[in-house]
């Protein structure tokens, strides 16, 4: 296992340069910024990869497309054809451009959270959901949805994606709802638990279909079980692809999230060096990124920017010192369970 650094479509030659100068010889690109589905051409995708490479950097990922690149799809409208067909070509173009992991979500609605200037330690600052500003929240679509019909819009996505990724060698990764709560203004937030997951899993096995790891999404479950339980049931099946290394601290009701606030990673709910220790344990070889972490005095923009029913949302997720800080207590804790 090793840690790598989380970008967004397309890197910059600044971005490519700190991964390369703090260590990490990969980098997985998140896709929330893209505008349109030719950005994920086969042509586009070669010449992404030859610049990461070129920096002396692997592309190990391209993680979540924008939600409105299939949100048809979730919602199960007749235009969704259209949508998965884009879809399944941008996976073929990643397996045909050598990039063989692609992290996805099923939140039509995207990341929520209600605070964006939660005080942490010194003054840093970090975002926070909490359910209670949602108790009047209207519907997010034309309509309240029902979970088991999203579970059978899901059902059909995967059956028709899941071969293409197979034929090209692309592993798919389901990543957790963030937040963990039943609904938001009508949709259901399907992954929210270890059964949902389950459910995904066992409905189409494959050795294509597994897990993006959120350690910060899982811990904020509540469902009674260490991140170390979690990795050792996925672990041992392979279905652990990647790990995104951040935390959460959670104030909670069992099995309710009302509150949490993401923090400095060696604050977290779970216990950092365990699942190290406990991935270590279970053979996982792949990459752990930061994902989220806090906004220092002076740091940089490292901002998400994306569309949800043609209002545009800016969801800031620390910068490149945050990140930095991460890397280096991530490769502390791997040189420790090494040792």
């Amino acid at each position: 296992m090793r840690p790598a650094l989380d970008l967004f479509f397309p890197p910059t030659d600044e971005q490519l340069t700190f991964a390369k100068q703090i260590g990490v010889d990969d980098v997985v690109l998140f896709g929330t910024s893209l505008e349109r589905w030719s950005e994920l051409s086969f042509k586009n995708l070669i010449a992404i990869r030859n610049r990461v490479e070129d920096a002396g950097l692997n592309l190990f990922s391209v993680e979540t497309f924008p939600a409105r690149f299939y949100d048809q799809i979730i919602l199960g409208k007749p235009t969704r054809t259209e949508q998965l067909r884009a879809y399944q070509e941008a996976v073929d173009n990643l397996g045909r451009a050598g990039i063989k992991y692609h992290s996805y979500n099923w939140m039509p609605t995207g990341v929520w959270r209600t605070t964006y200037s939660h005080r942490l330690r010194g003054g840093a600052k970090g975002i926070a959901f909490d359910a209670k500003d949602l108790e009047n929240a209207p519907l997010s679509f034309d309509r309240a949805y029902e979970e088991e019909e999203f579970w059978d819009y899901y059902s059909e996505f995967i059956s028709e994606l899941l071969p293409v990724a197979e034929a090209a060698d692309v592993k798919l990764s389901i990543h957790p709802n963030d937040p963990p709560v039943p609904s938001i203004g009508g949709v259901p937030q399907l992954f929210r638990s270890r059964e949902a997951f389950d459910r995904a899993l066992v409905a189409r096995p494959s050795d294509h279909h597994g897990l993006t790891f959120c350690l910060g999404g899982w811990s904020a479950m509540g469902f009674g079980e260490t991140m170390e339980d979690v990795i050792r049931h996925y672990g041992p099946q392979g279905k652990i692809h990647y790990v995104h290394f951040q935390s959460h601290n959670v104030e909670r009701d069992p099995g309710v999230p009302p509150f949490f606030s993401e923090n400095f990673v060696e604050l977290a709910d779970f216990n950092p060096f365990g699942v190290v220790k406990a991935l270590q344990e279970v053979g996982f070889d792949g990459v752990m990124i930061p994902g989220h972490v806090p906004q220092l005095d002076g740091d940089s923009e490292w901002r998400n920017t994306y569309t949800v029913s043609d209002a545009r949302y800016t969801h800031p997720m620390g910068g490149h010192r945050a990140r930095a800080y991460t890397i280096g207590f991530m490769k502390g804790l791997i040189s420790a369970v090494n040792a």
